[in-house]
């Protein structure tokens, strides 16, 4: 499980910010909080993030996207990274090192890594974890080798300038750092603007798993889709009518390799319609892509990754979450990692607009409420979190507060229309 996040000097963060899913010790909406005894911590089943456009939410599921990548594989010694971006609006900070760290809880024990890299090189890097609730440093590097501490210097030999160390310990078998790697990596995280990309991955989670795909069309029919089953369509894709759709770049890289036309898949989804005491029921197919609304196609690119987070207890973090969907589905796709539904302890992160879900009535709990706000002086973003307001109850009208701008983190929309130019 997921205990919290940090970040600094990426993008909008030029300060150090964490989100974090360890819960305060209020009595409220306990259904969301996870009991971690042995470590004598409670975690929250999810946390919502809000804040007006431009003021950095997304780079919070960027920099998860980005320590991915960073522990995906070994590296050249010259390779230059894609993903450094500091701070840019700060002389200081457009110079210096990303830093990225995450601490996970599993099997009682708590595990700390930690990461700061320039384009072309680890600056440091740090595994810490606690038996028996004492720290104890698995590896620790400045550099490529300087001032290593840790059990396999063996491996120092083998190590460059931007191969991160926890790659190469789990390369050769370190469980630490086999296992801290395989935390890492077991984040689902569903950017929501390419709904395509969305339902096949969707389709990929549950695929060659009837228990899995079961779960999944329950779903859709619990969230009233109508949708009673789906299967994938092969059809071959012409080259020149791919031409004429795709961008060169995406096109060449298709066809690079194959002759005329290349094996692709539809999805097409069966509904039934007609009354259950009916002896045949009306059934038909219908094209996932040409037939079904866009909210039908976003709850199906969502469904099969939340299956797989609630059975395989993973952290699910969505970008731009319930922008297509119903407040009503958002709601309930939040109450599934609630403890009635969510067995095996599964957590759900969601950077979202919806402010229908800022309900700390009937809902989530203060400390699950998280916003960002720009200095709109620096240009640097700030993230925190309502429970961090003294004298907010969990009974007052949040959402109203929120959208008077009590909690800031709201754009500060003028009040003259489009066509009044006077004074810009």
């Amino acid at each position: 499980m997921l205990v919290d996040f940090s970040v600094e000097n990426f993008g909008p963060f030029r300060d150090r910010v964490t989100l974090s899913l360890q819960a305060t010790s209020r009595k409220e909406h306990l259904d969301n909080v996870i009991k971690c005894e042995p470590i004598n911590i409670n975690l929250l089943s999810s946390a919502l993030v809000f804040g007006p456009n431009a003021s950095g939410k997304s780079h919070l599921f960027k920099a998860i996207r980005v320590l991915q990548q960073m522990v995906k594989d070994a590296f050249t010694d010259d390779t230059i990274y894609p993903w450094y971006e500091p701070f840019k609006l700060d002389q200081k900070s457009i110079h210096s090192p990303v830093f990225i760290q995450v601490r996970f809880y599993e099997d009682e024990v708590l595990y700390d890594y930690s990461i700061s890299f320039l384009s072309d090189r680890i600056v440091s890097e740090k595994l810490v974890y606690y038996p028996m609730k004492r720290a104890k440093t698995v590896f620790e590097r400045k550099n490529t080798t300087e001032d290593f501490k840790g059990k396999n210097k063996k491996l120092l030999a083998l190590l460059n300038a931007t191969t991160p160390f926890l790659v190469l310990g789990a390369k050769y078998n370190d469980e630490l750092c086999s296992k801290v790697r395989r935390m890492i990596n077991n984040i689902i995280a569903l950017e929501s603007q390419n709904i395509g990309s969305l339902q096949i991955r969707s389709c990929r989670f549950v695929e060659d798993d009837d228990a899995k795909t079961g779960m999944m069309i329950n779903g859709l029919q619990k969230a009233d889709f109508g949708i009673i089953d789906y299967e994938l369509v092969d059809y071959a894709v012409d080259k020149e009518d791919a031409k004429k759709h795709l961008p060169l770049e995406a096109y060449e890289k298709l066809f690079s390799d194959s002759g005329n036309s290349i094996k692709s898949f539809r999805i097409a989804v069966k509904h039934r319609y007609g009354s259950a005491s009916e002896d045949a029921p009306l059934e038909a197919v219908f094209d996932m892509d040409t037939e079904e609304s866009v909210g039908t196609r976003y709850m199906f690119g969502i469904m099969g990754p939340l299956v797989d987070s609630l059975v395989n207890g993973k952290t699910l973090l969505i970008d731009e979450f319930g922008s297509h969907l119903h407040p009503l589905l958002t709601r309930w796709l939040v109450k599934q990692f609630s403890k009635r539904n969510n067995p095996n302890n599964a957590q759900l992160i969601v950077i979202t607009h919806d402010v229908g879900l800022i309900d700390t009535r009937d809902l989530i709990r203060r400390d699950q409420i998280f916003f960002t706000d720009k200095d709109r002086k620096d240009g640097s973003t700030t993230l925190y979190c309502l429970s961090d307001f003294k004298g907010t109850r969990k009974d007052d009208q949040v959402l109203k507060a929120y959208l008077i701008g009590r909690y800031d983190a709201i754009p500060l929309v003028s009040s003259r229309g489009v066509m009044d130019v006077k004074d810009n």
